[in-house]
C-alpha cells in the first residue's frame, strides 16, 4: 500500500491513548505472516517488531500511536470518522513514516538488528513507560534509540535539532481544595475553597518570579478549574488542574517542592484541607551529540539542518534517552497551523522526508 494512502486510513481511524484497537489491527495487517519479523504485542495496545538478522546490538525506532480528544475542523477529504477525536499531535504522520522504514528494510535486507515501537499513550498517559516497563528491551542490547516529531514551525524538508536537553519535563498536578460550604451571608460559618484556590494559583505564580532565575524555562499553568454548585454560597470543594515545565531535574524538584509547600501555606491560611497530586511526568529528551553531529552531516539542500532550542514541550520518548543514547528531532511540515491544533494538518510529503532522514542515518551508522 501507498505511504500516503497508510497515512490517511491513519488519520481517519483516530483513537486515545491505550485504545489503538483499530490501529494496532492495521499495522499488524500490514506485515502479517512476514518471515523475517518477530512480533510482539502487549497487554495494552502497541507492537514491537522485532527485525533480528545477527546477534549483534539493536537500533530502536519508536513512532506514537494515539490521538487527542479534539474536533477535527480541517476538512480534508480523510477527515477524522472518529466525532470528537483526531491526530492533532501528527501521530499519523509518525507511525507511517516507521512502516515505511519497515518496508525499506525488508526490501533491502539491511544487515543490522533492529526493533520497530508503536507505542501507545504518548499523550500524558504514561505509554512508554508502560511498554518498558514489561521488561520486554531486556532481552536486546540496545545501541541507539531514534524518534521525530512533526512541527507546523519549520517548513517541510528543514529538520531541527540540538545535542544535550531537547524536551523539557513536563510534570502533570491536581489540586483539590476541600473547604465547608455556608451561604454567602454568613461567611463566618463556611471555608470559602474558591478563594483559597484562586490565591494559591496567584501565590504560586509570584513565587515562580522570585524562585526561579529569569533564564531558567519555568511555567506554571492551571488549565482546568471547578469549584461550587450556586452563587450564593462558599463553594465546600475546588479543583484545579494544570502542568508545569522546566529543563532539568533540579527545577523539576525545586517547582514541585514549591507546589506543595504554598499549597501547606494556602490551607494553614484558611484552615482548610489542600490535596496536591502529581499523576504524570516525562523525563526530559537528551539528544546524544555524537548523533546529533552525524544528523547533521547528513543533511544537504534537499534537507535541511536547523539548529533549534530546548522546548518545554513534553515527549515520553525522554524515558527511552534516560535508558539510551538517543536522537529526536523536529521534522519540518508546511502547515499553517501547529500541534494540538483542530486545523493541525500535516504536509503528507513530509513522510518523504522523515523516511528519507532515517535511512540516511542507518546507512551512515552501518557503513
Amino acid at each position: 500500500m501507498n505511504l500516503y494512502d497508510i497515512r490517511k486510513q491513519l488519520h481517519k481511524m483516530p483513537e486515545l491513548a491505550f485504545q489503538e484497537h483499530k490501529t494496532q489491527e492495521l499495522i499488524l495487517s500490514l506485515f502479517q505472516g512476514n518471515p523475517n519479523l518477530k512480533t510482539h504485542t502487549f497487554n495494552t495496545t502497541g507492537i514491537l517488531f522485532e527485525y533480528t538478522v545477527n546477534d549483534g546490538d539493536y537500533f530502536l525506532f519508536r513512532a506514537d500511536m494515539d490521538a487527542l480528544p479534539i474536533e477535527e475542523k480541517t476538512d480534508c477529504s480523510f477527515i477524522s470518522q472518529h466525532h470528537g477525536i483526531m491526530h492533532a499531535c501528527g501521530h499519523d504522520i509518525h507511525m507511517t513514516i516507521l512502516i515505511g522504514l519497515i518496508q525499506w528494510i525488508l526490501q533491502e535486507n539491511i544487515k543490522q538488528n533492529i526493533l520497530f515501537l508503536f507505542q501507545p499513550a504518548e499523550e500524558g498517559e504514561g505509554g512508554a513507560k508502560a511498554i518498558i516497563n514489561t521488561g520486554i528491551f531486556n532481552n536486546f542490547n540496545i545501541k541507539y534509540a531514534f524518534a521525530l516529531h512533526v512541527s507546523g514551525a519549520f517548513p517541510t524538508g528543514t529538520i531541527a535539532s540540538k545535542s544535550n536537553i531537547i524536551f523539557g519535563i513536563p510534570q502533570e498536578f491536581d489540586i483539590f481544595v476541600k473547604g465547608k460550604s455556608s451561604h454567602v451571608a454568613l461567611p463566618q460559618n463556611g471555608k470559602d475553597a474558591i478563594l483559597a484556590a484562586t490565591q494559591l494559583y496567584q501565590s504560586i505564580n509570584q513565587a515562580v518570579t522570585k524562585h526561579f532565575h529569569p533564564l531558567d524555562a519555568v511555567t506554571f499553568h492551571v488549565g482546568w478549574i471547578k469549584g461550587g454548585t450556586m452563587r450564593n454560597a462558599l463553594a465546600e470543594d475546588c479543583t484545579m488542574k494544570g502542568t508545569c515545565r522546566t529543563l532539568t531535574k533540579e527545577n523539576w524538584t525545586k517547582m514541585n517542592d514549591l507546589i506543595k509547600n504554598t499549597a501547606k501555606h494556602i490551607a494553614h491560611i484558611h484552615d482548610l484541607v489542600i490535596d496536591v497530586e502529581f499523576p504524570n511526568t516525562y523525563d526530559p529528551v537528551i539528544n546524544n551529540h555524537e548523533l546529533n553531529e552525524i544528523l547533521k552531516s547528513i543533511c544537504d539542500e534537499k534537507i535541511k539542518y536547523q539548529e533549534t532550542q530546548a522546548s518545554l514541550t513534553g515527549e515520553d520518548f525522554g524515558f527511552f534517552s534516560t535508558l539510551y543514547p538517543s536522537l529526536l528531532f523536529w521534522l519540518g511540515t508546511d502547515c499553517s497551523e501547529n500541534l494540538h491544533s483542530a486545523y493541525f494538518l500535516p504536509d503528507e510529503k513530509s513522510i518523504d522526508i522523515g523516511l528519507e532522514v532515517y535511512k540516511r542515518m542507518l546507512h551512515k551508522l552501518t557503513n
